[in-house]
């Protein structure tokens, strides 16, 4: 059994490290340790599981914060058999993050109502729970973000928030035309994004030429999918949206507002 003044030099080094979740446990782990007889490493060992766990946990939290994912959604709660356009195998396959790690992209592309957001957030929180940065942002409030950034003459600080995200999520591609200078800014985004090899995923409900309908230039749409389409995994996802079956379903008139 350790000396009164060892123990505490001990609690004062943990404090001093900010190892507070091992502080805390001290006690409990010690007398584990004497009652189950384990060695000095077995209980060190304990002790720095429970620290590390803590410290993980309390990331995961913090990163879910920082996402901007407005709200949670997981894989097991898709409805496949009411979406049997979906892939699932091949859902499962990017709920393994596997794409991540290649520094892949995701695209899903389907009209509206399909559930393409669900798909796109269940990964964006398959990568938080596995300790991953993630940035989630639709295209609208990017935009609104840019011009905020723009103005506070900021955009350098926007750039670095997306780039160091492991996991960048933007929705909705397709509501509003980009402005040239808001398209430049996004192709400089997908573009440093590829060189790190950092993964993106996109939801549109435009196909891939129809995007030249958001893009002013021609020739910056090729470029954009050429880096966006060289490591990617493209989901065409075709069938009735989630909404307006259940407005059948529940007997409301499609044409009511």
């Amino acid at each position: 059994m350790s000396s009164p003044a060892v123990y505490e030099r001990v609690r004062q080094a943990l404090e001093k490290l900010k190892m507070d979740t091992a502080l805390t446990e001290l006690d409990d782990v010690l007398q584990r340790g004497v009652k189950e007889e384990c060695s000095s490493v077995e209980v060190l060992d304990t002790l720095l599981e429970r620290e590390l766990t803590a410290r993980f946990e309390r990331r995961v939290r913090t990163n879910f914060t920082l996402s901007g994912i407005p709200v949670i959604r997981r894989l097991n709660e898709f409805d496949f058999e009411a979406q049997p356009q979906v892939p699932k195998r091949t859902i499962e396959e990017l709920s393994a993050l596997r794409f991540l790690a290649n520094g892949e992209n995701v695209l899903f592309l389907g009209p509206c109502g399909v559930g393409k957001t669900h798909l796109a957030i269940a990964l964006g929180v398959r990568a938080l729970e596995e300790g991953h940065r993630v940035y989630f942002t639709t295209l609208h409030d990017l935009v609104t973000k840019m011009a905020a950034a723009r103005e506070a003459h900021r955009l350098h600080r926007m750039m670095w928030a997306i780039q160091r995200a492991d996991l960048w999520i933007l929705d909705e591609l397709w509501f509003l035309p980009l402005q040239a200078e808001d398209a430049t800014f996004l192709f400089e985004l997908v573009n440093k994004r590829y060189q790190s090899k950092k993964s993106t995923i996109i939801t549109s409900n435009k196909s891939f030429a129809g995007w030249a309908d958001i893009f002013p230039d021609p020739i910056l749409v090729t470029a954009l999918l050429d880096r966006l389409l060289h490591y990617a995994v493209t989901v065409n996802i075709r069938g009735e949206s989630y909404r307006l079956r259940d407005r059948r379903t529940s007997g409301i008139p499609l044409n009511q507002d």
